[in-house]
């Protein structure tokens, strides 16, 4: 029986050390774990934080495109006095790239409608490629037909 008592005595050391063995890699294997958790959570904060700091100049970009735009709308504005033609066109121009109609366009600048119709239609043909040159000789050619 001393054989019987000495296999168990040496099973259940056996048993004890593998159940240590066993508990000390999930020990580190929770302390890893909680040192990721604990990065993820600060990495979630700061994330947080960028995506709030990105909305604040988001919003501030918006707000200074907004009163650029109302400048321009006002300076597209008719004014009392007749404007001269080069400051005419670009009121028409700046409508136009506004995606505002060309009836609305002629009221908002109290002009004919087909006035602005041949401002559009002039930025239009000004988009196309230039002219040929004219051939060696120039005007004679066409004189002498």
């Amino acid at each position: 029986m001393n054989w019987d008592i000495g296999y168990f005595g040496f099973t259940l050391v056996l048993l004890v050390l593998t159940a240590a063995a066993c508990l000390v890699p999930q020990s580190l294997w929770r302390r890893r774990h909680n040192s990721l958790r604990q990065e993820m959570t600060r990495l979630s904060e700061d994330l947080i934080q960028l995506v709030e700091l990105q909305a604040q100049v988001y919003k501030r970009i918006r707000d200074d495109i907004n009163d650029l735009e109302g400048k321009v709308l006002d300076l597209a504005a008719p004014t009392s006095e007749s404007p001269l033609p080069l400051q005419r066109r670009h009121q028409v121009l700046t409508l136009a790239r506004k995606g505002i109609p060309v009836e609305e366009i002629a009221r908002r600048l109290n002009m004919p409608k087909g006035e602005a119709e041949l401002i559009l239609s002039l930025r239009k043909y000004a988009k196309q490629a230039p002219p040929a040159e004219p051939a060696a000789g120039g005007m004679r050619g066409r004189a002498g037909a």
